[in-house]
């Protein structure tokens, strides 16, 4: 028997990060994002973000490829979202996207992080947040359209 654990922390920002996801229709447009993981055979611990920027901690299926998840995720709730009309200023997400992957110990940590998004960027930027993420994880940060 295998054993499988993907743990993915998952960072998708708005195009041009313009603050276009307004705090009245959020729930469903993580609605609609959580109904995608699960199509995916995933799990979804917890999403939760600000105008400009989502996260997610997902267990992503062992059969399932991430960028093939994430294309399927931004096609289908950037549909929604403009079809919806309840976000009049989103114009598409960016082409990137942030995933780290964690190990169990440390998912509550992560959960308690996402779930306090409002909070935490009182007085930090996204691209503040963005970029310690990335280094965090030993990767080489790119400032956006780079």
């Amino acid at each position: 028997m295998s054993y499988i654990s993907s743990i993915y922390h998952i960072v998708i920002v708005t195009a041009d990060r313009i603050p276009c996801i307004n705090i009245q229709h959020r729930k469903d447009l993580y609605g609609i994002i959580a109904a995608e993981v699960k199509k995916h055979n995933s799990f979804i611990h917890i999403i939760n973000g600000d105008y400009d920027h989502i996260h997610l901690l997902i267990n992503l299926n062992q059969q399932v490829a991430l960028s093939s998840m994430m294309r399927d995720i931004k096609s289908k709730s950037s549909y929604w979202m403009r079809k919806s009309g309840l976000f009049p200023l989103f114009k598409g997400w960016a082409k990137e996207y942030a995933a780290f992957s964690i190990s169990e110990s440390h998912r509550e940590a992560v959960i308690n992080y996402i779930a306090n998004q409002q909070e935490h960027h009182k007085d930090k930027s996204l691209d503040d947040e963005y970029r310690r993420l990335v280094m965090k994880a030993g990767l080489v940060y790119r400032t956006p359209n780079a």
